[in-house]
């Protein structure tokens, strides 16, 4: 199971969002997502109570979607020093976040290539030391092996 995951993974297989909650994990950024989700509960109910125009609680979240995502559509605006001040606020939090979380996958993504790349170097070496063991057809493996890492590495 584990050799096709890694298949899977490095034929650009999509990551999962599940997969991400274990990198935000071990990167240690728990607290830094749980700080997130409460600036962003705050952010929203701020601007909801504080905005009139915008009608409602609802618009407050896509709001501040918008602001943490920086697409920024222009629906809707904040008029008020609260509202705006927690735009600023979510807005400059979350293009620090995601940049964090962004670099704990990439770096994870990194640890996983490198340690499947291990994985198959120590094998193809094991291969090697066994050579006289092998049988015809796992000598003709190998040997598509070794042509195919020449094609696309020299």
């Amino acid at each position: 199971m584990r050799e096709n995951e890694n298949r899977s993974f490095s034929q650009g297989a999509p990551l999962k969002f599940r997969a991400v909650w274990p990198v935000i994990r071990a990167a240690g950024l728990v607290p830094w997502t749980v700080a997130f989700v409460l600036l962003f509960l705050v952010a929203t109910f701020a601007v909801g109570a504080c905005e009139p125009n915008l009608g409602g609680f609802g618009n407050a979240a896509w709001l501040m979607f918008q602001v943490v995502t920086t697409i920024g559509l222009g629906d809707f605006t904040c008029t008020s020093a609260i509202g705006r001040a927690a735009v600023v606020v979510l807005s400059a939090y979350s293009v620090l976040f995601l940049a964090l979380v962004t670099g704990a996958v990439v770096s994870y993504c990194q640890e996983r290539m490198a340690a499947q790349r291990n994985e198959s170097v120590a094998h193809f070496i094991d291969q090697l030391e066994h050579l006289p063991e092998l049988g015809p057809g796992e000598l003709a493996e190998l040997s598509e092996k070794v042509k195919r890492f020449a094609r696309e590495h020299l």
